[in-house]
């Protein structure tokens, strides 16, 4: 017996973080995660920046996870951005990377950080007087490795580099109105096996 997949129509969930916080080069031994606030980029010239580190949970909200035997379709992570410093005439590439060591919301610190993998990053171009709006990255190869289990989710660390002031701001989990917490948005589909094919029965079968 020979066998396929039949997908079901698309879903959509989107999760919010189980853990969120910035970090500050400027304060390296100052730990921001009860704050409203997530920053990236730099501040106020060299030695002033900030980066930013979120998890999202994929099995959270009572496990409403994504089934076994999903496919991935689209990942997006989308974070409200309330203020914007990137400088007219220029464009900042904001890139979430991939953490690898687990860190603690209520500890992590600039000297403390954890480890990023600098060699897949996922970006999307801001630029100046984008403000009040949902920014959003496409993470969509990580969400599905994360999903397969070919990389420990251990977060994400957002950041630029970027040699001029662009900081910009968004909202985190603590902030009053949930509306404008980050999310991790996907779009998954459901693959049941089905059997394609259906052999007539032989003349000795039939006897």
């Amino acid at each position: 017996m020979s066998g396929g997949f039949l997908y079901h129509p698309l879903n959509r969930i989107c999760f919010t973080p189980t853990k969120d916080a910035y970090i500050s080069e400027f304060y390296a031994n100052k730990n921001f995660g009860d704050r409203f606030y997530l920053f990236t980029n730099q501040f106020q010239g060299c030695g002033d920046e900030y980066q930013s580190l979120i998890k999202f949970d994929l099995c959270q909200d009572n496990c409403r996870m994504i089934p076994p035997n999903s496919f991935i379709k689209e990942a997006t992570l989308r974070l409200w951005i309330y203020r914007n410093e990137v400088p007219c005439g220029k464009t900042t590439d904001l890139c979430a990377y991939p953490v690898v060591q687990n860190w603690k919301e209520l500890k992590v610190t600039w000297n403390n950080r954890p480890l990023i993998d600098n060699c897949h990053s996922f970006c999307t171009t801001v630029s100046p007087g984008f403000v009040n709006d949902w920014l959003e990255i496409n993470v969509t190869d990580l969400v599905k490795a994360w999903y397969e289990g070919c990389i420990v989710n251990d977060g994400l660390l957002l950041k630029c580099d970027e040699p001029f002031d662009s900081l910009l701001g968004f909202y985190s989990r603590e902030f009053e109105d949930s509306t404008y917490w980050p999310r991790l948005c996907v779009s998954y589909g459901v693959k049941c096996c089905v059997d394609r094919h259906h052999p007539r029965i032989s003349e000795t079968e039939e006897e």
